[in-house]
């Protein structure tokens, strides 16, 4: 158990991390910064979880990137997985809504393996304050995350933090989260499209 709080330790958080990614999005390209902190397993939700490298290869950065900043974030007790969600905008305002990202730590940093989007509008608190939520250190197995419509999913190495994308139908999906909190379990479920 101490092992894993000092491995967790020396991690560093994953909103650092998302904060760089949209940094360089501004500063780059959008898709630029895409291909630079994907993993090279990563999917994003396009009709469907899809290949990321398939869909980022070649493609040119549009004229002014998106911009984003992380309001929620959940990461595994054990620090290999987390979860980033917070507010999207284009700089003319035409669209906003939310971003959702999956996370999963390596030697390389924190390397982005699932990206989807979301109509949602969610606002960014004043103070660029995070909500940073830390998976219980536990010993107990999570919940079974069940669906007749799984297209993803993964688990922290310690298996404190567990994610799925289910379809609800076939423009609307759900990602689902499950973390362990104190001595239960809790669950977040975000509607994609």
């Amino acid at each position: 158990m101490i092992a894993l709080l000092l491995a967790a330790a020396v991690v560093p958080p994953v909103e650092q991390t998302e904060r760089a990614f949209a940094s360089m999005a501004q500063a780059k390209g959008q898709w630029t910064a895409f291909r630079a902190f994907a993993a090279p397993d990563a999917q994003m939700l396009l009709d469907g979880p899809q290949p990321a490298a398939r869909f980022l290869k070649g493609r040119k950065d549009p004229p002014a990137a998106m911009m984003w900043q992380p309001t929620h974030t959940i990461t595994s007790c054990d620090g290999s997985l987390a979860f980033s969600t917070g507010p999207t905008r284009r700089r003319d305002n035409l669209s906003a809504g939310r971003y959702l990202t999956i996370w999963r730590h390596s030697p390389a940093g924190w390397r982005w393996i699932f990206d989807a989007g979301s109509s949602d509008i969610v606002s960014a608190p004043e103070n660029g304050r995070v909500d940073a939520v830390r998976a219980t250190c536990g010993r107990s197995l999570p919940p079974r995350l069940r669906s007749q419509h799984m297209q993803a999913d993964g688990a922290s190495r310690d298996k404190t933090l567990r994610w799925k994308i289910g379809s609800l139908d076939d423009r609307h999906f759900v990602l689902t989260l499950t973390y362990s909190a104190g001595k239960g379990w809790k669950t977040e479920n975000l509607e994609i499209e």
